[in-house]
């Protein structure tokens, strides 16, 4: 079996030395797989839930997936907010590649979590949509707390939260509330600012029609110009204009293997609530929180100035920032050198603050 692998058969309601943890969940309503993956001979036990939301509409649901050892996952706890248009599948099926199976591997007991979002149909009408004029950031962060409760009913420990881009964001949010009562934040290239600028109106953003396509980066390019569709993706993710250009999103074959981005990219959801882009600035949580920020560079100085300034502001001058040179934003979770400048440096710091 190659590293990594998902196992051949994935176990549904397994046994095999998976219990699945009991939440002393808040009320909701919420339904419950598990499964069993092989990661490097050791047998990890994924379990999913999805639960209902406020105020109870057909797409008012989040998931929450939970990854740890299936004997030993004892370690500290992280809940882990996805990006826009992200989610808590796991498209890469190798620790390399996805910082919640690396951690995982690590002992960690790795949670993420499933936006609103990620239960609108791409196909969903104008009609439909109209539903996301009312997913505030505010409710997302709602959503982010209920979650945290969830899990600390499921685990017992210090709870981590980790957020990258726009989960950033909503980590630090949930941070500033007054019963959050976190152990750490782990930021990956994130900072409370104004949201991005998105054309057009409507309630909803459309990520790029549906699934971006470059099922296959050794294939014919859809745009003209190019010799392959990776070459393509390679040159849209460089340019992309909401990022700076000059490897903003991506730095490109540089850093990051192009198959690996477009299976990253096929996996976003369609859909972003408009409304969800910004809010008012919350308060800095007093005593600071202990914070560790990764930053990537290709978006200029003044974005790892932003990720600094807030990773300080609710760190205090002890919160340590991480420049990631020559990064752009997507490769701070998948790039070639990510175990090593991202995830192991994550993983430390989880150990020192949780005593292990």
């Amino acid at each position: 079996m190659n590293v990594g692998r998902l196992a051949a058969a994935l176990l549904v309601l397994a046994a095999l030395a998976c219990r699945a943890p009991r939440p002393e969940r808040p009320e909701g309503s919420c339904t419950h797989l598990q499964a069993v993956r092989e990661l490097h001979g050791a047998p990890l036990c994924e379990d999913v839930w999805s639960c209902s939301r406020p105020p109870r509409g057909p797409f008012d649901r989040i998931g929450l997936r939970r990854m740890a050892l299936c004997d030993g996952g004892t370690g500290p706890i992280v809940l882990y907010l996805p990006g826009m248009h992200m989610n808590a599948e796991l498209p890469l099926v190798e620790p390399r590649h996805d910082l919640r199976l690396y951690l995982a591997e690590g002992g960690v007991r790795a949670w993420g979590l499933d936006y609103r979002t990620h239960a609108v149909p791409p196909d969903a009408s104008p009609e439909e949509l109209r539903a996301l004029g009312g997913w505030t950031v505010d409710r997302f962060v709602d959503d982010a707390a209920w979650a945290a409760a969830f899990v600390r009913g499921a685990d017992r420990g210090p709870l981590f939260v980790a957020g990258f881009s726009q989960g950033a964001a909503f980590a630090y949010r949930l941070a500033s509330r007054r019963d959050s009562s976190l152990a750490g934040l782990l930021i990956l290239d994130g900072a409370l600012a104004p949201g991005p600028v998105a054309a057009g109106g409507g309630p909803a953003i459309d990520v790029g029609g549906s699934r971006l396509p470059f099922d296959d980066a050794k294939g014919p390019s859809p745009v003209p110009g190019f010799p392959t569709a990776g070459a393509a993706l390679a040159h849209i993710l460089s340019t992309a204009p909401s990022f700076g250009g000059e490897g903003g999103l991506a730095a490109g074959t540089r850093v990051s293997e192009i198959p690996v981005l477009a299976t990253l990219l096929r996996s976003y959801d369609r859909w972003w609530p408009r409304a969800a882009l910004d809010g008012p600035t919350p308060r800095v949580p007093k005593p600071p929180l202990p914070v560790l920020a990764f930053a990537s560079t290709n978006m200029g100085p003044a974005w790892v100035d932003r990720v600094r300034a807030t990773a300080r502001a609710y760190g205090g001058p002890e919160a340590e920032v991480r420049e990631l040179a020559g990064y752009g934003h997507l490769d701070v979770l998948v790039a070639r050198r990510a175990t090593q400048e991202v995830f192991q440096p994550a993983l430390a710091w989880l150990d020192r603050l949780a005593g292990r």
